[in-house]
């Protein structure tokens, strides 16, 4: 049986959250953060459009948030709101993602936070506030995925296809 094509946003989905996920380590500490889906739902007042998919998102108790999807990066971060074509972000600052290292995602207690700014041909586009430590992954290597791969995407193969033509190329 053929599968059904793809649309733009899940071959957008696959590779980007393939790559979040590559480069993502420690994912049980991450308290405020998730790939591929939107954190806690139910405080985020955000709706998805047709075919858009979520990329990577997070939620805190100030009541800053963001969801970073297939087609744009909207945000509240210090009671401001951002909504920005994900296409048009290339570059950002995320000062100290790392915090110290006694601080790195506690299991419980305070989750530690930063404000990225992130921008794009026009200048500022949007600041989002994020999970340091572990969890800041999430975000910087989103940016990646539209900085490197999402020009090339025409030319990209999602993992599941890389899978199957490695497996080919090693059968012959």
């Amino acid at each position: 049986m053929e599968r059904e094509a793809m649309t733009r946003d899940q071959k957008i989905s696959e590779i980007a959250i393939h790559l979040i996920c590559e480069a993502s380590m420690r994912r049980d500490l991450w308290r405020a953060t998730s790939i591929g889906l939107i954190h806690d739902e139910a405080t985020i007042p955000f709706v998805l459009k047709r075919n858009e998919l979520p990329l990577v998102s997070a939620s805190f108790t100030e009541g800053d948030w963001y969801v970073w999807t297939t087609q744009r990066l909207v945000s509240v971060c210090d009671k401001k709101h951002y909504e920005v074509n994900a296409e048009s972000l290339i570059r950002a600052a995320f000062g100290n993602f790392k915090e110290s290292p006694q601080l790195v995602n506690p299991p419980a207690g305070l989750i530690h936070t930063n404000i990225a700014t992130l921008s794009s041909t026009r200048g500022v586009a949007a600041r989002i506030r994020y999970e340091t430590g572990y969890a800041s992954m999430g975000p910087i290597q989103c940016l990646k995925y539209w900085e490197l791969k999402h020009p090339i995407l025409d030319k990209l193969m999602t993992p599941e296809e890389h899978a199957a033509f490695r497996r080919q190329r090693n059968q012959g």
